[in-house]
């Protein structure tokens, strides 16, 4: 039996975690013994303990982000100097680690585990890295270099979710993408959303518009909350609806600058206009809040793969999205939905109203876009697919 760390990074529950439970899935246990290390104790965490994963906690190890989703620009010095000082401690208690414990492969979940994958490496245990974000290029373009070079020395196999992510990367024969995937039993196209809208009091007839990532400037929630203020002035009974973390007011909001961005975003909504334009927090029922929806926006303001689009496609319900890396190899636009300019509510605006207005394109592109998703997104086809790369990386 081969026994497979995975290497987890992030606290919530998001793509990351759920793209590698739904490949843990796919395991076959007579096969293949998975287990998940996590650098917090967090919902990730208990995520994989839930589905009798054996799951490790060690907060004394850590990464080193250099993402579009996040990085640490000047002003995060302290940061960047912390996060520095931690990357040899880091990688020596990993070390440390593979030593106490036999594993045939580790998997690196984002491109973040630098330290983790040159320590592997060291052990001379094979590497699979998973790239789910694109790499920022930074002000010189030194951290970004480092980054690429240590995925291109320590990988024995890379696993870009989309092609933009993989033209990130040092050309390597070990690099194959494989799509972020969904399960198709989870989002289904014939669930029904009537709970979620008698939970929300949103009558049959009002139209929703879904926003999933909650406020967060790389998710456009500012350019979504724009928007939806115009298409309101010709659909007075839509609902937009944001789905995701709303941050507080505490210290690491504060710093990095969320908390400013919230306010910043709540004050575009009048009062007038508070009941049909609503944060719903964190929410569990994902696929309900899809099939209360009309069509789903995702107007991120930098480039990275979008797991909301491909949910949303599974369902049956045409995108609005920003026309970037990402979202551009997951929506064929004016097939399954309509791709935008980035940073422009008026065009978002437009795009929305023009579904909004001709429910048959609506329903021609859910179909399409339902087709496209089992095509390129099947969890059992995109888990195959690893497994095969996987295969080749033992004696």
């Amino acid at each position: 039996m081969r026994r497979i760390l995975y290497v987890h990074h992030g606290r919530g529950i998001g793509g990351a975690p759920l793209s590698l439970l739904y490949l843990i899935r796919g395991l076959d246990r007579t096969r293949y013994e998975p287990v998940v290390l996590c650098i917090h104790e967090s919902e990730a965490a208990e995520l994989f303990r839930s589905e009798g994963i054996e799951t490790v906690v060690d907060e004394r190890l850590h990464d080193f982000s250099h993402t579009n989703v996040l990085w640490y620009p000047w002003w995060q010095l302290p940061k960047t100097v912390l996060r520095t000082l931690q990357f040899f401690p880091t990688y020596f208690r990993f070390r440390r680690f593979l030593r106490a414990r036999h594993f045939d492969l580790v998997h690196l979940n984002t491109s973040t585990l630098t330290a983790f994958g040159l320590a592997a490496h060291a052990e001379r245990i094979p590497v699979t890295w998973h790239i789910r974000e694109p790499l920022h290029s930074g002000y010189l373009g030194i951290r970004r270099a480092i980054i690429r070079r240590i995925i291109h020395r320590c990988a024995d196999l890379v696993l870009p979710i989309c092609r933009y992510d993989a033209s990130q990367l040092l050309p390597s024969d070990a690099i194959h993408v494989v799509y972020n995937f969904i399960d198709f039993s989870q989002f289904d196209a014939a669930i029904d959303g009537t709970s979620v809208r008698e939970e929300l009091a949103i009558p049959a007839q009002h139209p929703v518009v879904l926003m999933l990532g909650g406020v967060n400037p790389i998710k456009g929630t500012r350019e979504f909350v724009d928007a939806a203020m115009r298409v309101l002035q010709t659909w007075p009974d839509a609902v937009f609806l944001v789905a995701g973390p709303v941050p507080d007011d505490g210290f690491r909001n504060r710093i990095n600058g969320l908390r400013v961005y919230r306010e910043d975003v709540f004050r575009l909504i009048p009062d007038t206009a508070q009941t049909q334009i609503r944060f719903l927090g964190i929410r569990s029922d994902i696929p309900q809040l899809l099939a209360a929806s009309q069509l789903l926006c995702f107007p991120s303001t930098v480039p990275h793969f979008a797991r909301p689009v491909i949910e949303a496609s599974a369902m049956g319900l045409p995108v609005v999205a920003s026309d970037l890396g990402g979202p551009q190899e997951l929506v064929i636009h004016g097939k399954t939905g309509l791709l935008v300019p980035p940073r422009d509510p008026a065009a978002l605006a437009d795009a929305v109203s023009r579904l909004l207005d001709d429910r048959d394109l609506r329903r021609h592109m859910g179909e399409r876009g339902i087709a496209l998703a089992h095509e390129r997104f099947d969890a059992q086809h995109n888990t195959q697919a690893v497994l095969s790369y996987y295969e080749k990386l033992f004696p």
